[in-house]
């Protein structure tokens, strides 16, 4: 039995205790919260984008063909409203990229794979405003199934998912946004998914998944070269992204297989090489990568959102991978892991906003919504609170 004395000490520390771990709080306490909204039921929630100086978010739902609406709080970003659409001649028009245009401001741009369309559309201001188609483009043979869609200076581009019904090749797209006619073909690899422009030399860039290439383009002269992926680092190459200022180039994603991911992804500069980084925390080891975006701000520096996704392996997590350089961008100075709240969503596209960051949840016909207060991305490491050597002696 203690002592009355030992008693008293211990109950005079554990108050001192108390005491110093108060004045750690006479500042605003940091918070990071993870918030999922329901979308209207669908097998397939595929891709979403803001349209600009709006607070109107366009996402597709390809089972249905089915384009959602959501109105976001001005203040902060959070769902206050939604609506939905259908878009094509019917259910089975497939409905999947979407894409804000520059040339036509307010404008976005809409990918009806299985009619072999691209759609200009007038969204509309309201959530509740149907969308106004302005211009149709039928994609020419033998190019079949626009899958993702973008927009790169004064041409729209698309690359064709389907097999050639002609030909059995694929095709990435590319028209001028105002004389359609004005169009080129590019024959690929299997299959086309997205495109991304090098902002030094203006030479596009496109992942093929299943061939597990990068396709390069120089429109200048209309010639193609593939750089295949290594097998040594990974496979699957499908998201993209250009970056600008420190992050210069095209960084890209390795989704990997059924067995999992290697969580690998990489960069592309004006050198045309390309140059590879892994994830060093285990919790990456075997991550397959499906999307990214540059993360990059003033406080945080350098840096990418990663999605790790289960869409083509159960062995890999649904996680949002915040990934932050050091100050000449060679290699990875920190990695911290979001898992998302449903597990087996096969997470399929991040987008940052102005506050929050928004990702969709290919399975689930769910958007989920990153949000941090008092805090920056990166600077939110709670895994450094108790070192893993203590986690494993208490265990």
């Amino acid at each position: 039995m203690l002592s009355r004395t030992f008693k008293s000490v211990m109950i005079a520390l554990a108050f001192g205790a108390i005491t110093a771990s108060a004045q750690d709080f006479d500042d605003p306490i940091p918070s990071r919260r993870l918030t999922e909204y329901q979308m209207p039921p669908a097998t397939q929630t595929h891709e979403f984008a803001r349209v600009p100086d709006t607070n109107i978010v366009l996402l597709s739902q390809m089972s249905n063909s089915n384009l959602v609406k959501i109105e976001l709080d001005p203040t902060t970003e959070e769902f206050v409203a939604l609506h939905s659409f259908p878009m094509g001649k019917d259910s089975g028009s497939g409905l999947h990229g979407v894409w804000p245009s520059t040339v036509y401001p307010g404008m976005m741009w809409l990918s009806l794979q299985l009619e072999n369309k691209l759609l200009l559309v007038d969204p509309g201001k309201e959530s509740w405003t149907a969308p106004t188609i302005l211009q149709t483009i039928d994609i020419p043979a033998p190019g079949n199934g626009p899958h993702c869609v973008f927009e790169i200076g004064n041409r729209v581009w698309a690359g064709l998912k389907e097999a050639s019904k002609q030909t059995g090749k694929y095709y990435v797209f590319s028209a001028d946004v105002s004389n359609p006619t004005d169009y080129t073909l590019y024959e690929c690899l299997n299959s086309p998914v997205f495109i991304k422009e090098e902002p030094t030399t203006g030479l596009i860039y496109v992942t093929q998944d299943s061939d597990s290439s990068i396709m390069r383009i120089d429109v200048s002269t209309g010639e193609t070269e593939q750089l295949p992926i290594p097998p040594s680092v990974g496979n699957t190459a499908v998201g993209m992204t250009t970056a600008h200022g420190p992050m210069s180039g095209v960084w890209f994603t390795l989704a990997g297989n059924a067995t999992g991911g290697t969580g690998t992804f990489g960069h592309i500069g004006s050198d045309g090489e390309m140059e590879f980084f892994q994830l060093q925390n285990p919790l990456g080891a075997n991550s397959g990568l499906l999307h990214l975006a540059d993360a990059t701000t003033e406080d945080g520096g350098p840096a990418l959102w990663i999605l790790s996704t289960s869409l083509l392996s159960e062995d890999s997590p649904d996680a949002l991978i915040h990934v932050t350089f050091d100050a000449d961008v060679t290699s990875v100075a920190g990695e911290e892991y979001i898992s998302m709240l449903t597990q087996n969503s096969k997470v399929h596209r991040v987008v940052p906003l102005d506050f929050t960051v928004l990702v969709s949840e290919l399975s689930t016909f769910t958007l989920a919504q990153l949000t941090y207060s008092n805090t920056v991305a990166g600077q939110w490491r709670p895994t450094e609170s108790v070192s893993g050597s203590a986690v494993n002696a208490e265990a």
